[in-house]
């Protein structure tokens, strides 16, 4: 699992970081989806490519505003 938390006031749109495989990870925990503006990663993010911080992979994410997200492979 990776598990994301942000308390930052914008959403960060294509933050890319590191993801241990390549390959799909669902989104199963967006704590925005209960937001009237539901912000997120339709579900799913695809690592592949180049590592970041000490992992095979990396992916580009959605990160709402002052939330947490949480993917699962």
């Amino acid at each position: 699992m990776i598990v994301v938390a942000s308390l930052n006031d914008a959403t960060l749109t294509d933050y890319r970081i590191g993801f241990p495989f390549a390959g799909e990870w669902q989104e199963v925990f967006n704590s925005a989806a209960y937001d009237e503006d539901v912000v997120g990663n339709m579900g799913r993010v695809v690592a592949g490519g180049d590592g970041m911080h000490g992992f095979a992979a990396s992916a580009a994410i959605v990160i709402p505003a002052n939330s947490v997200v949480v993917f699962a492979r």
